[in-house]
């Protein structure tokens, strides 16, 4: 009987390097956001989209930086859980979010993996299910393998999205000679846009900033994590927003607003101006990325539930590490079968619409634990420092956020 128990006392391996969590960070960022969502800002912001973009890095960034503080701080699975019960002494509201949490990962995992599906149709068709539940098992597997393997396979495809995006800003470089002529109209101000419809657009964008927050989940086995989870949250934070206001100025200098504002697919439409042969590359790029964010979203997860059974919040079996591999291996593996029952069987347009809300009132609550950790750490000395009213004023823009979307 001794040799079970071992295995079950058996922690995550530590052996994540810095390098290794930025490409994560990037990876679960970029996903396949960028390559849609430029088009639907231009439709708010028209040729002030990259100043949407700006805005949007800037709110990110501010709840970002509590997550840079926290992580370091409490480096455990299930990030936020041990951050609200810390700050809060709330065991259930630590356990309402941390669920809340899960849901959005299983609801963006089940809708992404359709879109592999959509994205595969354009090369070849197969039966929806079988391509779900193949795709489903083999990141699920890889999952499993090792979190070091699991994020050098995210990392390779990390460098694979980047790569598209700076593809698609080579070949139409040529836009890029009036960027000097039009500096005025993508940052400053633009004829028939006013700032309510720059801030719509930058309410738009900051979805394409969402996934810096799965950084937390993974710090149980980073390295160093008092260094490597500030380098890799402020780091990838930097990299997805100077890729995408690079990438915004490219696409409204090369298109017609109502073109590149009316088009699902605005980077495939940039390149297809320069040959059908590009259109197809950057297509094959999309369907890599796609792959991409539903790993990232089987690792999270995992991390999540192994985190709650650990703090007692959810059954005790979603805890047992492989005694080989040293991953989360039952709560990877229940991560996988909902995702692949919801992707089936699902109808996901109607539930991805409340993650939004959910992962936004996570940062509200991140932000708000930091605050409150703060004023105990300092006292009313805390009023004076950023760590206080930074996340303080985090907190108020995902409110109003929240706000913003009730009402619109």
């Amino acid at each position: 009987m001794a040799a079970p128990n071992k295995h079950n006392e058996v922690g995550l391996k530590k052996q994540l390097s810095t390098l290794q969590l930025l490409l994560y960070g990037v990876g679960t960022m970029l996903g396949a956001g960028i390559y849609v969502l430029v088009g639907k800002v231009a439709g708010y912001a028209g040729s002030l989209a990259p100043l949407s973009f700006l805005l949007a890095g800037v709110l990110a960034g501010l709840t970002a930086y509590s997550y840079a503080q926290l992580a370091p701080r409490f480096p455990k699975s299930g990030g936020e859980i041990i951050y609200i019960k810390e700050a809060t002494g709330l065991k259930w509201l630590s356990s309402l979010v941390g669920w809340g949490v899960i849901f959005t990962g299983f609801v963006s995992a089940a809708a992404i993996i359709k879109g592999f599906v959509g994205y595969l149709d354009i090369f070849i068709v197969l039966p929806d299910a079988a391509v779900i539940i193949v795709a489903v098992l083999v990141l699920t597997a890889i999952a499993i393998w090792g979190i070091g393997e699991s994020l050098n396979v995210i990392g390779v495809i990390t460098l694979i999205e980047v790569l598209g995006l700076v593809f698609v800003i080579f070949v139409a470089r040529e836009n890029l000679l009036a960027f000097g002529n039009r500096f005025n109209d993508l940052f400053v101000q633009a004829p028939g846009i006013d700032a309510f419809a720059v801030f719509q657009g930058a309410f738009l964008a900051f979805y394409a900033f969402v996934g810096f927050e799965d950084l937390a989940n993974v710090a149980e086995e980073a390295e160093n994590p008092k260094k490597s989870m500030p380098l890799a949250i402020y780091g990838s934070m930097a990299i997805a927003t100077f890729l995408y206001i690079l990438v915004a100025v490219v696409a409204v200098l090369s298109l017609p607003l109502d073109t590149l504002a009316a088009s699902d697919a605005p980077l495939a439409l940039i390149l297809q101006q320069e040959g059908a042969g590009y259109a197809y590359t950057i297509s094959l790029i999309s369907l890599v990325a796609v792959v991409n964010g539903v790993l990232a979203q089987i690792i999270m997860g995992s991390r999540v539930l192994y985190g709650m059974a650990k703090e007692g919040n959810a059954p005790a079996v979603l805890k047992k590490i492989h005694p080989v591999y040293r991953t989360p291996i039952t709560a990877t593996v229940f991560m996988a079968i909902v995702i692949a029952v919801l992707a089936v069987f699902v109808p996901i347009l109607e539930l991805a619409n409340l993650t939004s809300y959910i992962i936004i009132t996570v940062f509200v609550f991140v932000n708000l634990s930091q605050v409150i950790l703060t004023f105990k750490d300092y006292n009313t000395a805390a009023l004076v420092l950023p760590k206080f009213w930074l996340p303080l004023l985090g907190a108020v823009l995902c409110l109003v956020f929240l706000l913003y979307k009730t009402l619109a």
